[in-house]
Order: C-alpha cells, then structure tokens, then sequence
C-alpha cells in the first residue's frame, strides 16, 4: 500500500500502520507515576519472536527498562484481497497490551494496580487511534470489531499451546484477537 505523506510516496504495510498508531498512543497516554516516557512499546512478529526479543532486552540495562507496557501484534495473519474496490485489503489482527506484574497478587490487586491505570487506558485509547487514523473503513467509535480478554497473570497455563509461561516475565494483559479491519486503498498521511 502507498501512503501519500506531503506529497511523498511512502510504502507502508499493516505492521507500520500498527506502529504509527501506537505512536499516537504514547503521545496521549496519560502515564501514571514511573512508567517509561516512550511506553507503550511496540513490537511485532510470531509470538515466539516477541518473547525472544523481550529476553534480549532483559540482559541490557537499558533494555529492561524499555519492555512494558507493550503492545505486541502477532503475525502471521492473512489479508483478504480484491472483494470491494474501496478496500485494499482486511485483515484480522490478534494483539496483547501487556505490562509487568507480581506473582503474589490476587485479581483484585491486579485490576487495581496493572488494569484500571495501565492496561485499560491503553486499550481505549488504541480503539481511539484505529478510528481516529483514517487508515480503515466501516469503524467509528465503539464499533471496532473484536473480542477482548483480560489475561490476569497471563502465562502461568501457557501461551499459544503448551510451552508454559513462554514470555519469562510476569505480565498482565488484555489480549484483541479477530480485530477486524478494512485497509482503505487511499491513504493519505497527515
């Protein structure tokens, strides 16, 4: 897909549509106190990459501090193409927003602590930003087809099949999968 930006032709693909979203998302997120200045993170890749790109964080001082909040699209998914001329393509996205958590929390502690001030505003505002961005058709607010799981200490039974706690850290999140989206064949960036 072209992306028309001031008047220059940019190739773009749904992994960077993502990602300029997310953009917008860290610019408006409302940081409670001690969460990183460029967070939410970005990333995306089969869920095994992510984990291990999250691993090579782990082992750089710096990089421990740059993991979470997190917002991961899993790949692989298909793009439907050639059904309606308005549309480049529609694809079916499955997402976490994922933060650090504690292993002795109780649900309660973890809506109170991950949930209500971290993991929830994100998600609004990632909603927000895929409508807000001009990049799909057929969505407004509250009308952005998905189904939505709040995943407390998510890992611990295992992730994507049987491999255990395959992130290595303890999260929190609130996984999108079936986020049903129309790429509009024209886009023109702002």
């Amino acid at each position: 897909m072209v992306i028309h930006s001031h008047g220059k032709a940019e190739l773009m693909v749904v992994v960077d549509l993502i990602g300029d979203i997310v953009a917008k998302v860290a610019a408006k997120w409302d940081r409670p106190a001690g969460q990183p200045a460029l967070a939410p993170f970005y990333m995306y890749g089969h869920p095994l990459e992510v984990v291990n790109e999250l691993q090579k964080k782990s082992k750089h001082p710096t990089g421990k501090l740059n993991k979470f909040p997190l917002i991961a699209l899993f790949q692989d998914f298909e793009e439907r193409r050639g059904d309606v001329q308005s549309v480049e393509g529609e694809v079916r996205l499955n997402m976490i927003i994922a933060t650090y958590t504690k292993a002795e929390y109780l649900s309660s502690q973890r809506y109170e602590v991950n949930f209500k001030p971290i993991l929830l505003p994100i998600y609004d505002l990632l909603l927000e930003e895929i409508v807000k961005s001009m990049y799909f058709n057929d969505i407004s607010f509250g009308l952005v087809p998905h189904t939505k799981i709040d995943r407390v200490y998510w890992g611990k039974q295992g992730l994507y099949g049987n491999e255990g706690n395959i992130f290595n850290d303890r999260i929190d999140a609130i996984e999108i999968t079936d986020l049903q989206l129309k790429i509009k064949n024209h886009i023109y960036k702002c």
